[in-house]
């Protein structure tokens, strides 16, 4: 994912002929919704099973389906909702079929990474001078004639270098086993 996101912003016509670069920024901002629907999830597998936690978790399911819902419509990307819907099918599956310690273990620490890696990069991709790599402003008004005033829609080279980063440090975090297990993560 990395790799994509590094032609996305360095070779843009060679992904669908630029139309990757909408893409890529529509992805770092559905990756905020899966990063806080992880951490949310996460408090659920504690929980009993039954129909009390099952009814939540759709119903948790749902709510963040209608962010994603609304992130596809606005990029005009059934591939966004797809990936949600991939993702989100994934854990929830998870959690119905229930996890031992080490599965729990190595959910949590995906999800404080990501949490860590996205708002650390984030902080540091809109403050940092970044080059355009190959976003012209004539490719850019070719392939996204409808970018607004948002940062990463006027600079999408800083969403591209921050999902480049993020998804190259969250892949090393997510090689790399847990030395021991984090005690089961509490809800409030």
């Amino acid at each position: 994912m990395a790799a994509m996101f590094v032609t996305a912003w360095w070779w843009p016509r060679s992904l669908d002929n630029g139309r990757w670069v909408k893409l890529g920024v529509g992805v770092m901002v559905l990756e905020f919704i899966l990063i806080h629907s992880g951490a949310f999830l996460n408090a659920f597998m504690t929980q009993k099973a039954g129909w009390a936690r099952d009814r939540k978790l759709i119903g948790l399911a749902a709510y963040y389906a209608l962010f994603a819902g609304a992130i596809a419509f606005s990029f005009h990307s059934w591939w966004i909702l797809g990936s949600f819907g991939l993702v989100m099918s994934g854990r929830l599956w998870s959690l119905f079929a229930g996890q031992d310690d080490m599965d729990r273990a190595v959910s949590q620490r995906r999800v404080v990474a990501g949490a860590v890696l996205f708002l650390g990069l984030t902080f540091a991709t809109l403050f940092m001078p970044l080059p355009r790599g190959g976003l012209t402003d004539p490719l850019l008004n070719e392939v996204w004639p409808t970018r607004r005033s948002g940062a990463w829609e006027r600079q999408p080279e800083r969403a591209l270098a921050m999902g480049a980063a993020y998804f190259l440090l969250l892949g090393l975090v997510e090689v790399r086993p847990p030395r021991k297990l984090p005690p089961p993560f509490q809800a409030a």
